[in-house]
């Protein structure tokens, strides 16, 4: 049985996109390797097999650190990601009956959730019997609304082991858990700075929060210079010099330098991007389990 996709007389397997996309959502080849439960010999190799098929190089990377994608990778990754979830649709819709009912689902607005679109798209067109209600808030505003029974499933982030409140029958699902770090355009001394001049989400946002409590502690002054709920636009904001923010280690960018400890700035802790899903309801759990298995969360896995 051919499990590939040809390109004149070479092949290119739904292994090499899997391995593709891992190590581009998760900047890692140790990371992607522990996901694929492959070795990371086996995983450069593959990767480095599909750059040769395709005759270009797809990620860029520097003493086996992944910086980035290609423009070629750039063009690549969304494609490669429609492939997996196209097969995994089809899959799904062999081994288990359709969905019917309506759905609640919270999702954060503050985090990139890549695809979260497209995702809910192809659920409903391969179970026509399945509504889905979506809220897009801050990450505190959807675990208001989960508390308050507003939502069947939800998403958001959290501060690693934060304890939230929710419903006895409440199952959470952690999709990744990763550090926060500070970042700057350029090396900067913590104790240099006469204050802060901050690059963050809205009030309301886990990585604010987790910043402005680790700078209570210090007693620097704080000067907010500039605020967004969109994730491009804080990190073109600190690629600009306009300031330092407190971002979740994978959402570091070329551009940025990581500030910490030999800097003299504070520690932030872990992040949790969650899944919770309000009760054992079967709808609730496959819709669930659908958007796990999704393209969209295919880099979220706890780290």
């Amino acid at each position: 049985m051919n499990n590939g996709l040809l390109l004149g007389n070479r092949q290119i397997t739904l292994e090499q996109l899997r391995v593709f996309v891992c190590v581009a959502d998760d900047k890692s080849f140790d990371r992607a390797s522990r996901e694929l439960h492959r070795t990371q010999s086996a995983v450069t190799q593959s990767l480095k097999k599909l750059e040769q098929i395709l005759d270009c190089t797809l990620l860029e990377r520097k003493q086996g650190r992944v910086l980035g994608l290609t423009l070629d990778g750039e063009r690549f990754l969304p494609a490669a990601k429609e492939i997996l979830a196209r097969v995994l649709d089809a899959v799904s819709a062999i081994q288990h009956p359709g969905l019917g009912g309506h759905i609640r689902l919270g999702v954060p607005d503050d985090f990139n959730v890549v695809d979260i679109h497209g995702a809910l798209s192809r659920c409903m067109v391969i179970n026509r019997g399945l509504g889905i209600q979506v809220t897009s808030a801050l990450s505190s505003r959807i675990a208001d609304m989960l508390q308050a029974d507003q939502l069947d499933v939800a998403i958001f982030k959290r501060v690693a082991d934060e304890q939230a409140q929710h419903s006895s029958q409440a199952e959470v699902q952690v999709l990744r858990k990763e550090p926060l770090c500070w970042v700057g355009r350029e090396p900067v001394q913590f104790d240099e700075l006469p204050q802060l001049s901050l690059v963050a989400f809205p009030d309301g946002c886990t990585y604010r929060r987790a910043a402005l409590q680790a700078l209570m502690a210090t007693g620097k002054t704080v000067n907010f210079a500039y605020a967004s709920a969109a994730y491009e636009n804080i990190r073109s904001a600190v690629s600009a010099g306009l300031g330092i923010s407190a971002l979740p280690q994978g959402a570091v960018g070329p551009k940025h330098v990581v500030l910490g400890r030999e800097q003299g700035f504070p520690p932030l802790p872990f992040v949790e991007l969650v899944m919770v899903v309000r009760s054992k309801d079967e709808l609730y759990q496959r819709f669930a389990e659908y958007l796990q298995n999704s393209s969209s969360f295919a880099g979220l896995r706890v780290a």
